[in-house]
């Protein structure tokens, strides 16, 4: 896009004074002549997300603008043709700023412009620039808002999905400590019902013990009692006596009989 224009050196002549006097029809569409900086010394960081930060981050830029604009208001108004060349810099009329410029200056060295009427901005276009800015600055601050309440509605909603999975696991936690909570009681029960079974179990097992001991010892004292020698003896001299007294035949051998713990073993 390529803008091309040509300057009346005439035209200029007729409305400068008119911009001086504040009384050119388009004076309300003007702006203050006004430095514009490219980077916002203001703006926030890249990836700032934190919502606290944001927010005091653009108070702090409103109230370091509120404070040139309050000087603004009394310095002295800029020249008209700093008003000029600021304008067609802001718009980005570079082309039609060389040529103001050139024929700006040929008329300067031809004397043709008129000093008296050309130094002091109208009131009106600074009011104007001033407001264009405040504007501007609001939209950024509404923009850099609507940014950091978007991060804030992101981060609720991955908030929320965390409080909704950790509050299900909380209630199956809660479920599954109540059902093991039963299954103790339960067993807890059929551990006291059987204390009474093992009671009557230990009370048999004492009585079954006593009698196995009293046994064992019945069986040692008759093992002991057939192998002592004079168990041996009595046994010999009633044998010879019933053969005596039968007297039909003659044993050619005594032989011992067996203790009485072989035969309770077989049995």
């Amino acid at each position: 896009f390529t803008l091309k224009t040509e300057v009346d050196p005439n035209h200029v002549r007729e409305m400068l004074p008119r911009m001086g006097d504040g009384t050119s029809p388009d004076s309300d569409d003007d702006f203050k002549c006004e430095d514009v900086s490219v980077e916002d010394e203001w703006s926030l960081k890249e990836g700032e997300e934190d919502l606290e930060a944001t927010v005091k981050a653009i108070q702090d830029r409103a109230e370091a603008s509120a404070r040139p604009s309050s000087t603004n208001r009394t310095s002295k108004p800029p020249a008209v043709v700093d008003f000029l060349r600021n304008f067609l810099f802001q718009m980005g009329m570079t082309e039609a700023l060389d040529c103001f410029q050139n024929e700006w200056s040929e008329m300067v060295q031809k004397g043709l412009l008129e000093e008296e009427g050309l130094m002091v901005t109208p009131v009106v276009h600074i009011e104007n620039q001033r407001l264009e800015n405040e504007l501007r600055t609001a939209l950024k601050e509404m923009e850099e808002y609507r940014r950091a309440v978007s991060a804030a509605a992101g981060t609720l909603a991955k908030v929320q999905k965390t409080r909704d999975f950790h509050r299900m696991q909380h209630k199956r936690v809660v479920q599954e400590r109540n059902r093991l909570i039963e299954e103790m009681k339960k067993v807890k029960m059929q551990c006291d019902s059987y204390e009474p079974a093992m009671k009557r179990m230990n009370e048999k097992y004492e009585v079954v013990l006593k009698q196995v001991m009293l046994a064992a010892l019945e069986r040692d004292k008759a093992f002991r009692e057939v192998n002592s020698p004079s168990g041996q003896h009595d046994t010999l001299c009633g044998g010879e006596e019933r053969g005596g007294e039968a007297g039909v035949e003659k044993y050619p051998s005594v032989t011992q009989p067996r203790p009485p713990a072989s035969t309770h073993s077989k049995k």
